[in-house]
């Protein structure tokens, strides 16, 4: 939209110059982060968690690149699925890629990807199919990708490293206070900061009237991450967001907007 430099009438070709844009952005992170854990000077319990935090911002702020038309989505939504083919090549051997094991594997087992690192992936093919910002103007995608992202993955990088021995959890997962803390933070600063810089597009983006609901959708995921079962909370997180922009679209329009859905 604002970076659309071949002007009217070429938006289907701008369109796939910015879906290029996007996957180089969002392969930098992870290939920059695969570098780094190669080299010693991060543990890939670090570097996974990066990639985790900073892949679907970077992706989603690459979203400012399309020309809004109604093609958009689509264009966009080539990378993602491109992602979800290569960590399914990579995690059943069909294809060798050190540099996203190293980044997005605890193990270095190539297979780990078709866990978490997948649905991951998938999550954010869906929020783009789903809720792609323009042109309907609607600001979902932003606060679920940022709990997704921000918020769980902060939690566990903050949660390993101040989290201390006392854990809580349900099914396998090891949940700390301090894992908790850095869940609301980031999935509130994440959300937050990626709906400011669209705001600058979308007047409609309020930045006073959103604090509120983003806090409390930011509250609502990270009690659900704390309770979530050991790898499943990359889908429940998402879910969880999803449901409750749902009561704030039908029950408290004043305070969320925008429609449920953009398609």
């Amino acid at each position: 939209m604002v970076f659309n430099l071949l002007g009217p009438g070429l938006e289907l070709v701008w369109d796939i110059v910015a879906t290029i844009i996007s996957i180089v952005a969002v392969m930098m992170v992870v290939l920059i982060n695969g570098a780094i854990q190669k080299s010693g000077k991060l543990s890939s319990d670090v570097t996974r968690k990066i990639v985790h935090i900073f892949a679907a911002p970077v992706f989603l702020v690459t979203w400012w690149l399309y020309s809004g038309t109604t093609f958009s989505r689509y264009f966009a939504l080539i990378v993602p699925i491109l992602f979800v083919l290569l960590f399914v090549g990579i995690g059943t051997g069909k294809v060798v890629n050190e540099a996203f094991v190293g980044s997005m594997s605890r193990s270095g087992d190539a297979r780990e990807l078709l866990k978490g690192t997948l649905y991951y992936a998938l999550i954010i093919c869906i929020v783009t199919l789903l809720w792609f910002y323009s042109p309907a103007g609607n600001p979902t995608a932003f606060v679920i990708l940022g709990c997704l992202a921000g918020g769980d993955g902060l939690a566990d990088v903050i949660g390993r490293k101040y989290g201390g021995a006392k854990k809580f959890g349900v099914g396998g997962a090891e949940k700390t206070i301090a894992g908790s803390i850095g869940m609301l933070i980031g999935s509130f600063l994440f959300s937050y900061i990626l709906i400011a810089i669209f705001s600058m597009e979308y007047a409609a983006f309020d930045l006073a009237l959103l604090f509120l609901p983003v806090l409390v959708i930011s509250i609502v995921a990270t009690i659900v991450e704390a309770l979530t079962p050991k790898n499943l909370d990359n889908w429940t997180v998402p879910i969880a967001v999803v449901f409750v922009i749902a009561f704030l679209t039908y029950l408290v329009p004043a305070w969320w907007p925008f429609a449920l859905l953009t398609l």
